[in-house]
């Protein structure tokens, strides 16, 4: 991936956070240079599910919008990029979820 910035700014948890009626939206930087798609899209996946797992903790319904969360927000992180081949990727490759993530 050479024509990506350096660091990607993410507001990871903002488009699920502020759908679900959430004040907090987490910011996580994910560096870019010298990763690989399938590392990018590993890292933006980890990124947002520790940005979700933050704003949603102590909400009586978490588990429930934990998973749409992380979906938006790897989405929404995703299309930030604007590189047509992570959003490929990330098009055939389901955002998989696990708690262990936290």
């Amino acid at each position: 991936m050479t024509n990506f910035k350096k660091t990607l700014v993410a507001v990871l948890a903002a488009a699920a956070a502020g759908a679900a009626g959430f004040a907090g939206a987490a910011e996580i930087r994910v560096p870019v240079a010298g990763k690989s798609t399938e590392q990018l899209h590993a890292d933006i996946v980890k990124a947002a599910a520790s940005a979700c797992w933050s704003d949603l903790r102590g909400e009586p319904l978490a588990g429930y919008i934990y998973p749409e969360c992380v979906r938006r927000s790897v989405a929404r992180a995703v299309a930030q990029v604007g590189n047509t081949e992570l959003a490929s990727y990330a098009a055939r490759t389901p955002t998989t979820l696990s708690y262990a993530a936290r």
